[in-house]
């Protein structure tokens, strides 16, 4: 069916591709309801049970108004946002270039979103039973050294309603915002919202898990100290990886354009912080693995490298819904 559907979503501009793909999810699953995710590799994190390795990655359902629609795709877990305090409009259009040469997208959306309090109120008493993570991020405007403030207004207002959260230090389409995950200041942010977790519930009334998502362009003693920070933090897991500013190789007309890449071409890199983190972490902290998964062996050669679990967003543009079943028929226990 994709293949039919994808040819005419690919003649438009890939924010208005975008826009009408959640507004369908969304009615979707408001004449349908969610479904239930599909059975595959189980998982405990931090106190959460993930029925299968397969996630919906932050960015695609920005203010979680299409979670019922995306959960009949069979997703074990379906992570929303970037959220901010704010509702902020993002960058200037067009702000997103899909580069078809290179199976790849460069967006630079800019934390575009309707701000935490609609977020909040578009999960409040949602019955999907799958688990769901809020990915939490700080307005434009906010200074870097008041950032901590907007992470904890974020946690503080979204705690009762999702099952996880995401920090989001790692986007590079707000300015400054990844200079919050250098190793000295990275604490910086982080240590509040822990301390703000401490008096907070999930949406079943259990621990609130608090994951740190980072970006992919690093080079590997940085890295390398950023996780060593984070292992000495009551976090519960880390993302890898966010979009990337390099552009080695890519061929298409877009290539040059500002904003983070995302899909074929980030593969390489996502698979080499994840390898690097699993050394540095030793088990202390699981490892969310996202970034150019783009096939059901792509996702299953990220769980044998040590991944829990695997998000998927591009993939998903190119692919279509086939690309879920197959992730999590792929990374099912032998």
């Amino acid at each position: 069916m994709y293949s039919l559907i994808k040819p005419a979503l690919f003649r438009i501009d890939p924010e208005s591709a975008h826009d009408l793909t959640i507004q369908s999810l969304k009615t979707i699953g408001q004449c349908l309801g969610p479904s239930a995710p599909l059975d595959g590799r189980h998982c405990e994190i931090a106190g959460l049970h993930f029925n299968n390795a397969i996630g919906l990655a932050a960015g695609l359902d920005k203010n979680g108004v299409a979670i019922s629609g995306f959960s009949r795709l069979g997703f074990g877990h379906i992570e929303v946002g970037t959220v901010t305090p704010r509702p902020q409009p993002g960058n200037p259009k067009p702000r997103v270039f899909r580069l078809t040469e290179d199976t790849g997208l460069i967006n630079r959306f800019g934390f575009n979103n309707l701000g935490i309090d609609a977020l909040v109120n578009a999960l409040s008493g949602h019955p999907y039973q799958g688990v769901i993570g809020v990915n939490i991020g700080k307005n434009k405007d906010t200074p870097n050294a008041s950032a901590h403030t907007d992470y904890v207004t974020c946690i503080q207002k979204a705690a009762s309603v999702c099952d996880y959260i995401t920090i989001n230090v790692s986007s590079p389409n707000t300015p400054g915002l990844r200079d919050l995950a250098d190793a000295g200041k990275i604490l910086d942010v982080v240590a509040p919202v822990l301390e703000a977790r401490a008096d907070l519930n999930n949406r079943k009334g259990g621990y609130l898990p608090v994951f740190v998502k980072l970006a992919p362009d690093f080079e590997d003693p940085d890295l390398v100290q950023v996780l060593e920070a984070l292992k000495h933090t009551q976090a519960d897991g880390v993302i890898l990886t966010n979009t990337t500013l390099d552009r080695t190789g890519l061929v298409s007309s877009h290539r040059d354009e500002v904003g983070g890449l995302s899909g074929e071409p980030l593969r390489t890199k996502s698979e080499h912080c994840l390898k690097l983190a699993l050394g540095v972490l030793e088990n202390t902290l699981p490892v969310i693995s996202v970034g150019g998964v783009m096939s059901g062996d792509d996702a299953k050669r990220r769980i044998e490298l040590g991944a829990k679990l695997v998000q998927i967003y591009t993939g998903l543009i190119y692919r279509g819904p086939a690309l879920v079943k197959d992730a999590i028929r792929m990374t099912r226990c032998p």
